[in-house]
């Protein structure tokens, strides 16, 4: 007869791929010799001290990474971090954990990493397990991916708010000094996405005006007052007032709410009724098809010469 602590054990077994660490299994009531007597059963398997294995469980992703940190004492990193955090580019199915170092660092079926510089402000909680946030988890894959890859996942990121550029800056700042792998890859991923100049409070903001700069066309007013009256006043990214052309960096990623969408669209009607014309870009189509603004505002220059 399975007694209740035992039970409570095959609970917490199932959610841990059969694996359980003997600090658990004593909080859930087995004692040492009750371990002892199934392990020389064969009913538990003995992995190495303090780890057991009780067969007939199915194994799974998430309960290797749950008793990998529960016997370690460590975080979901990397691959399976960005897994869990549905960051986009990177493999998927890989048991990786990070732990301090001078832990014990091997579990089995799990890439383990050894880190100094994991702080409690890079953790967070995802589906139940300690995991690096978003930021530190694309500073971690920056060792192990190229570049451009890199920077397509921190421009995910960025878009779908889950860190700022200033995030990873302040990271990099941070980590750098603990000469951690992949500073190189975030310097040369980073240098583009902050320029020279930061422009009010918005990433985007600042992509658009160093692409102006870059492609040669004049220097815009920013943040620009409209000149018409009306119940719904508010200011543009960028004006070039003398051809009557606004410029609207934006998309439904970064004004999310339905009320910002509609009066968007309404002080579009608005500037077009006044004469003027708009055009809208989103951070996609500057970091991903940037000759085809281009042409746009090159063809949108034209028009009015």
């Amino acid at each position: 007869m399975i007694s209740e602590a035992e039970q409570r054990v095959y609970q917490l077994a199932g959610k841990q791929s059969g694996y359980v660490v003997l600090r658990q299994a004593l909080a859930l009531g087995m004692s040492r010799d009750a371990i002892k007597r199934r392990v020389e059963s064969e009913r538990w398997i003995r992995v190495r001290p303090g780890l057991y294995l009780i067969p007939g469980f199915d194994p799974s992703l998430r309960g290797r990474l749950a008793a990998a940190c529960a016997a370690l004492g460590g975080v979901v990193s990397h691959e399976s971090a960005a897994e869990l955090l549905d960051l986009p580019y990177v493999r998927r199915r890989l048991a990786v954990v990070t732990v301090p170092v001078r832990r014990t660092n091997r579990f089995p079926d799990v890439i383990v990493h050894q880190s100094t510089d994991l702080t409690s402000g890079y953790v967070i909680e995802v589906e139940g397990l300690p995991t690096t946030n978003p930021v530190r988890t694309a500073v971690d894959l920056a060792s192990r991916l190229k570049p451009h890859t890199v920077g397509r996942i921190i421009d995910h990121i960025v878009i779908n708010r889950q860190g700022s550029i200033e995030d990873f800056v302040n990271a990099v700042s941070e980590l750098a000094r603990h000469g951690k792998p992949g500073m190189a890859t975030m310097h040369t991923v980073l240098e583009p996405r902050t320029g020279e100049a930061y422009m009010g409070d918005s990433h985007l903001e600042m992509i658009g005006l160093r692409r102006l700069r870059e492609w040669g066309f004049p220097e815009p007013e920013p943040q620009y007052s409209l000149p018409w009256r009306s119940s719904r006043q508010g200011r543009v990214d960028f004006a070039y007032p003398a051809i009557r052309l606004i410029i609207e960096l934006d998309g439904r990623r970064w004004h999310s709410t339905l009320d910002a969408f509609d009066e968007d669209r309404q002080r579009d009607n608005l500037a077009q009724l006044a004469g003027w014309r708009v055009l809208r870009i989103t951070y996609r189509m500057l970091v991903e098809q940037p000759g085809e603004v281009r042409a746009m505002l090159t063809k949108a220059f034209a028009l009015s010469a």
